[in-house]
């Protein structure tokens, strides 16, 4: 599975995506990324949206996120 695409919540922070992706916005426009691994935000505070910057912690964002258990 070395070519899939991996997105993990972090608690009180940015989606992490890993692995093979596209990112386009509302016009059909991808993004450049250059990077294996991107931080996007979460909180809507970031001011290189939709990339985090950090800004999270400093307006104290709050959010944890759990897989419901199997059942």
């Amino acid at each position: 599975m070395a070519d899939s695409t991996q997105i993990t919540i972090k608690d009180s922070g940015p989606f992490l995506v890993k692995g093979p992706f596209t990112l386009t916005d509302a016009e059909g426009n991808d993004f450049t990324i250059d990077k294996e691994m991107v931080a996007l935000c979460r909180c809507g505070a970031s001011t290189t949206q939709p990339f985090c910057n950090g800004t999270h912690r400093k307006i104290e964002f709050e959010s944890v996120v759990r897989a419901p258990e199997a059942e």
